[in-house]
């Protein structure tokens, strides 16, 4: 084999390594989706319903780009263009995380398979941009007919992937929720042998008192939704009622980063279970003064409603 087609090797070899690293970074996202569109709405703008669309173009996005990529097609036109681009806006993105919330956490690149954080992203993405740049120069791209057919099905196929795998909860219409407006036996929290009483006086005005479990994988998503939206609207009345050992307690706190929110740790699971009503975890309870108004779960939790609540009398 002589030298150029080395090079021509070479070359398709980073052309299809680099359009493996696109795929398996949208793919390892699919699983931790919900989360993913989450951690955009902790760090933009957007709201929860942009950011869960949002969310699913990217990944169908990468998965697009690293197809072209393995193909060798539309390389110069569309693949390292919008891939050049994308990579820098990432990383600029990762600059205002870690500026703004440090450089702690999974940034979440390659969802939970392999933990990165923000500055170890900002790396992966220079070394992509380092490849893309070579390839610009030297790609080599192959051209039939009907290919911007292909491309156009590929296209509109990988964007569809991620919302047809894992629809969007904003295309849900959910029931309103009943209000319920019976009593809840919050002077168990403030009776109780075993546990000190909260700080908060949870049996005068409204709240919203979530019952939660350290081991429970639900609970760490209502978790951290209610961090997000405690961070968006400080004024929400959040507070955590957790069960569970203690010895969980650190990894619970370390997942969720739920630091904003008052909670306290309920030792017994009969009396536990008594103010939840029942043993369905988690459960959050609108309340005022000892009434439980109405409940929710994590996904239909909204923020808009809450504040709508706390504004009547």
């Amino acid at each position: 084999m002589n030298t150029i087609m080395l090079k021509r090797f070479g070359f398709s070899v980073l052309t299809v390594l680099t359009g493996l690293v696109f795929i398996f970074s949208a793919i390892s996202k699919i699983p931790t989706l919900e989360q993913f569109g989450w951690t955009i709405v902790e760090t933009t703008f957007l709201n929860w319903t942009m950011a869960e669309w949002i969310a699913r173009f990217l990944i169908g996005f990468e998965f697009f780009l690293g197809v072209l990529f393995i193909l060798h097609i539309k390389l110069k036109n569309i693949a390292i263009p919008l891939s050049f681009i994308v990579l820098v806006l990432f990383s600029v993105y990762l600059l205002q995380v870690i500026s703004q919330y440090g450089n702690d956490g999974n940034c979440g690149c390659f969802g939970d398979v392999i933990s990165m954080t923000p500055l170890e992203s900002i790396y992966k993405n220079l070394v992509l941009i380092l490849f893309i740049i070579i390839l610009w120069f030297s790609s080599i791209q192959w051209n039939f007919k009907y290919q911007n057919l292909l491309v156009t099905i590929l296209g509109f196929a990988s964007i569809s992937l991620p919302i047809a795998i894992n629809p969007p909860e904003s295309i849900y219409i959910y029931d309103k929720q009943p209000d319920i407006n019976q009593p809840i036996p919050l002077s168990i929290l403030y009776q109780s042998i075993n546990n000190k009483p909260p700080l908060v006086e949870l049996r005068k005005g409204k709240h919203i008192i979530t019952f939660m479990s350290l081991t429970c994988e639900y609970c760490r998503k209502a978790a951290k939704r209610i961090r997000i939206m405690k961070e968006k609207n400080p004024s929400i009345p959040f507070y955590a009622i957790i069960n569970g050992d203690s010895s969980n307690m650190d990894d619970f706190f370390k997942d969720t980063r739920m630091t904003n929110i008052d909670f306290m740790m309920f030792k017994g699971a009969e009396q536990f279970a008594t103010m939840n009503g029942g043993l369905t975890f988690p459960t959050i309870k609108w309340v005022q003064d000892t009434t439980l108004v109405r409940e929710s779960n994590y996904l239909t939790l909204n923020e808009m409603d809450i504040l709508e609540w706390l504004k009547k009398p």
